[in-house]
C-alpha cells in the first residue's frame, strides 16, 4: 500500500487519540509502556499517519477508511501496549500469524507499517488459507475443506422463534454449524474461551437480537455461543462476527474473524446505545 498525504479526517482523529492519551512525564521514565507514546510514534509513521485511526482499551488499530467499523475488513495489523512491551500481531503473505514485541513504540509503528505496505496483507485475494494454528483446531472439531451441513432444521427453528435468517448466516453454518472447539489457555489479547457453534442456543432471545440489530443496522442472526454460554455470538449479513451479550462486540468479517476468535484476540466492544 502506497503512503498518501493524510486526510483532514485522519489528521483530525489522531490529534484526538493523541489529546486523550498524550503521554505524561511518568512514560518518560522507564515505567510500563505506555498507548500514549505507541500513539505518538504511529502517528508521526508516514504510512499509519495517512491511515483513520482507532483505539479499543490497550490496543491501537488503522483503518483503510475514515471509520474504525472498518476493522476486520482487510487483514490490517494491529499494535498493543503490553505491560512488558510494545507487540504488533499481523498477518504473514501465507496468511499466518506474525507478532513482533519491543520496548520501543516506534519500532512497533514501523514494524506495522511494513505489514501494512505489503500487497497480500492488505488485499488477500483467492480462497482463505487458515494459519496452521487455527486449521489445526477446526480439525480437531470436525471441520474439512469442503464441509457442508444441512443447516433448514436451525433454520426454520430459529425463524419460527422470531429471528431473521440471511445469506452469509446460512454459508456460516453451513461450514462450522454444530462444531464445538473446547480448547482454552493464553491468547495473542485475550484468553481463549470455548466456543459452541450450535445457533439453537440462542433459542429465546429473538429480542435481544433484534435490538442490537437495530442499534447497528444490520440483521443479526445466532451461530453459536461463547465460554459455556457467558455470551452469544451473532453474525450479519456482511458476515461480521459479534458477541451479543447485555454489551455487542466485534471480532471482525469472516473469515479473518474465526482466526481472532480461535486464536484468541480481543474483540472490539461496539459504542453503548446513546
Amino acid at each position: 500500500m502506497d503512503s498518501a498525504p493524510a486526510s483532514r479526517g485522519h489528521t483530525a482523529a489522531w490529534s484526538k487519540l493523541l489529546e486523550t492519551y498524550r503521554p505524561r512525564p511518568a512514560d518518560e521514565q522507564q515505567g510500563p509502556p505506555s498507548l500514549g507514546r505507541l500513539i505518538e510514534a504511529a502517528g508521526r509513521n508516514t504510512t499509519l499517519g495517512a491511515m483513520y485511526p482507532w483505539v479499543s482499551m490497550q490496543q491501537l488499530s488503522v483503518s483503510t477508511e475514515d471509520k474504525w467499523e472498518e476493522w476486520g475488513h482487510a487483514s490490517l495489523p494491529a499494535m498493543f501496549a503490553r505491560p512488558d512491551g510494545y507487540e504488533v500481531v499481523g498477518h504473514d503473505r501465507r496468511g499466518e500469524i506474525v507478532r513482533l514485541t519491543t520496548r520501543d513504540p516506534a519500532k512497533a509503528a514501523a514494524f506495522a507499517a511494513g505489514l501494512v505496505r505489503t500487497d497480500d496483507v492488505v488485499r488477500p485475494v483467492g480462497p482463505h488459507t487458515w494459519s496452521p494454528e487455527v486449521e489445526q483446531v477446526l480439525r480437531e472439531a470436525g471441520w474439512h475443506a469442503g464441509r457442508a451441513v444441512d443447516t433448514a432444521g436451525w433454520k426454520r427453528r430459529l425463524e419460527q422463534n422470531g429471528f431473521r435468517s440471511h445469506a452469509a448466516a446460512e454459508d456460516f453454518l453451513r461450514e462450522f454449524g454444530g462444531l464445538a472447539v473446547g480448547h482454552g489457555g493464553v491468547g495473542i489479547t485475550r484468553a481463549r474461551e470455548p466456543v459452541d457453534l450450535d445457533p439453537l442456543l440462542a433459542l429465546g432471545e429473538a429480542d435481544r437480537f433484534d435490538e442490537w440489530g437495530e442499534e447497528i443496522g444490520h440483521r443479526l442472526f445466532p451461530v453459536g455461543e461463547l465460554a459455556g454460554g457467558h455470551a452469544f455470538l451473532g453474525l450479519d449479513e456482511d458476515g461480521e462476527l459479534y458477541v451479543v451479550d447485555d454489551w455487542l462486540a466485534r471480532f471482525g468479517r469472516m473469515p479473518e474473524a474465526m482466526e481472532n476468535l480461535v486464536l484468541g484476540v480481543m474483540p472490539v466492544r461496539m459504542p453503548e446505545p446513546e
